[in-house]
């Protein structure tokens, strides 16, 4: 099976080294020429949960108009850069190829499906989670609970989907089908993420230091029943949201020393997707007539965050004229 991957961070070139390993043919695309450079001339090296290493030549590439098509195009961006991506892999999929994209936050498969058609787009979520250590090492901490996966139509798994899932089983990630509203299980983990990652993110802990904080976790708790306020005025219900303050902690314990995603993206002075996250919250809050103060806080206050990082690379560009 022929997989392209558009977006070659931690979790994308995570998926791409499994994905090899299991005899996937697999192409990472990604716009940072020094990083796919790094990434063809000394491979990717995994640190795995157990403490062993696992090394694939993944190729990479910047110029995805010169690929032939792909059975699967994952997506592996944020959620800002999801439209961009949709169209990139618009270019190279057929038409037995489906898009998956197991990305955070909401709106990127609808966003997929306007480019390439709700019958191509395959979503889900998974709690595998990665770090990097630099672009061609990454720290893989597994995840629990597997990937869930299901098409954006409601339609049966054809030869191709169950390709796809036999080739992610046989690289480790366990799938499991979505029946049903696919809603579900993305907001399932939309509401750890939103409760958990802009706190990592501006507190700079990691999971165990926020686990050691009270006033941390009790941010987390407010912001959990807050976006679970809002997924029952959507007309969902799940466990999860009758203890959505603990749902969340719990989740996060999973990520143990490690750094979330938004944590990352700060520290690196890159843009967090916030937007698809807690400001998404906020937009849906003010359509469906929910207040929303504490996630509406949360992203004002990230978005002050990435605001003092644009001043920050100004300045040292300034400096370095």
């Amino acid at each position: 099976m022929r997989v392209a991957i558009v977006g070659s961070g931690a979790l994308g070139a995570t998926f791409g080294v499994l994905l090899q390993e299991a005899d996937c043919d697999v192409t990472l695309i990604d716009i940072d020429k020094s990083k796919v450079a790094k990434i063809n001339n000394y491979g990717i090296t995994l640190h795995m949960p157990d403490g062993s290493y696992k090394h694939q030549w993944v190729k990479a590439t910047t110029e995805p108009e010169k690929l032939e098509k792909f059975d699967i195009v994952q997506i592996s961006v944020k959620g800002y850069a999801t439209e961009a991506a949709a169209k990139t892999a618009a270019k190279i999929i057929n038409g037995n190829s489906y898009v998956l994209s197991v990305q955070n936050g909401l709106g990127n498969l609808e966003t997929i499906a306007k480019i390439v058609g709700k019958e191509k787009v395959v979503g889900g979520v998974t709690a595998h989670s990665a770090m990097p250590l630099d672009d061609c090492h990454i720290r893989y901490t597994g995840g629990i609970g597997g990937v869930w996966l299901g098409t954006l139509d409601g339609r049966k798994p054809d030869a191709t989907f169950k390709e796809m899932i036999d080739f992610l089983n046989q690289a480790g990630f366990t799938v499991k089908l979505i029946e049903g509203n696919i809603e579900v299980p993305i907001w399932r983990k939309l509401i750890a993420n939103v409760a958990c990652n802009a706190v990592a993110g501006f507190t700079g802990f990691t999971g165990e230091k926020i686990l050691a904080c009270e006033p941390a976790k009790e941010l987390i708790k407010l912001l959990a029943e807050e976006t679970a306020m809002v997924a029952r005025k959507k007309g969902l219900e799940f466990e999860e949201l009758k203890s959505p303050g603990e749902f969340s902690l719990k989740a996060l314990a999973g990520v143990k020393d490690n750094k979330i995603s938004m944590l990352q993206d700060i520290e690196a002075e890159r843009r967090t997707e916030i937007d698809t996250l807690n400001g998404y919250i906020v937009k849906i809050g003010k359509q469906l007539k929910v207040e929303t103060p504490y996630n509406h806080a949360i992203t004002l206050i990230i978005k002050a965050l990435e605001q003092k990082m644009l001043w920050n690379k100004q300045a040292r560009g300034t400096r370095n004229r």
